[in-house]
């Protein structure tokens, strides 16, 4: 089922949990929704909740426990994943039975997974939302490919946060599966405000992504760039040193200064690649070292 198809529908929708990016990108695919005239009702942890109920006061949160899994913070993503294998295929196993009964439960039309593979249903259409229909593997990784397509493929339709052209992923986001696709364009939480008017000044940086990351990518930066004259957007359990200034705020407080940057520093992350296509303000992007999807879009860029 194409984007333009859901129309006046029960929608139930669940971003993945691991980083924030996958509630950000929700926040602007949630309106549009909204503005096809859906009613929209999200599956989600309590952090999650809390953002997308600042953006979203009247829709409908159900508790929806987020996939099991534990950053070792060494940068090794693949070995992250291998050590959490079992309790993830679990965590699948059970997802889409509890999938089919919030179906049944709510009366939904359409069921909508931002890349939880397990969050999908068998009675209504189901769709599956990434940017990444190809993952950036070493040839000796091909398993773990073919794994992500047969699960894909089990999805009606995927939608693809990006051109279809690929200016944005790449590689990434070319169809390599044999599911119906179709292809968003950027998406981006800033789409619900006007766009900003005013001249842009500042130089922002934004800590995102898992903390024990976030925390090592501000100690870099403190290590090497020589000024002060730097706003951080970080989480509460991110030490931010005393000579940057520290933004604080919700997530919507946040937002007014984002828009008015003139330059965004941050991490290659696919959210904020987005945010940064929609915004049209320059950018410092890096990867996180380890991060095989980040070094990808990193490169692109150059």
């Amino acid at each position: 089922m194409k984007f333009h198809l859901v129309k006046d529908k029960r929608v139930l929708i669940s971003p993945l949990n691991w980083g924030m990016g996958h509630v950000s990108r929700c926040i602007g695919l949630i309106h549009r929704l909204k503005k096809n005239n859906n009613t929209v009702i999200v599956a989600c942890d309590k952090n999650q909740e809390e953002v997308l109920e600042l953006y979203f006061p009247c829709i409908t949160f159900i508790h929806h426990e987020g996939y099991p899994f534990q950053f070792s913070g060494k940068r090794h993503f693949g070995l992250d994943l291998i050590k959490n294998l079992n309790r993830l295929n679990m965590r699948h196993k059970s997802e889409f039975l509890e999938t089919e009964e919030l179906v049944k439960l709510h009366q939904i039309d359409v069921v909508i997974s931002d890349h939880r593979y397990g969050f999908r249903s068998e009675s209504v259409p189901s769709i599956f939302v990434t940017h990444q229909l190809r993952l950036p593997l070493k040839w000796i990784e091909v398993g773990a490919q073919f794994i992500h397509k047969y699960l894909i493929n089990k999805f009606d339709c995927v939608w693809i946060m990006d051109y279809i052209d690929h200016r944005l992923a790449g590689n990434l986001s070319k169809n390599n599966a044999s599911v119906i696709v179709d292809y968003l364009g950027a998406v981006s939480r800033f789409e619900v405000y006007k766009k900003f008017e005013g001249e842009k000044i500042n130089t922002i940086v934004i800590v995102s992504g898992v903390s024990i990351y976030g925390q090592q990518f501000i100690d870099e930066l403190n290590q090497h760039d020589e000024t002060s004259e730097l706003s951080i957007v970080a989480k509460d359990d991110i030490n931010v040193p005393l000579r940057f200034k520290r933004l604080k705020g919700n997530w919507l407080e946040l937002d007014q200064e984002i828009l008015k940057a003139k330059c965004i520093i941050s991490r290659t992350g696919y959210s904020t690649i987005m945010d940064i296509n929609y915004l049209g303000c320059e950018c410092e992007l890096t990867s996180t070292p380890g991060q095989r999807e980040q070094e990808y879009l990193e490169l692109l860029r150059k």
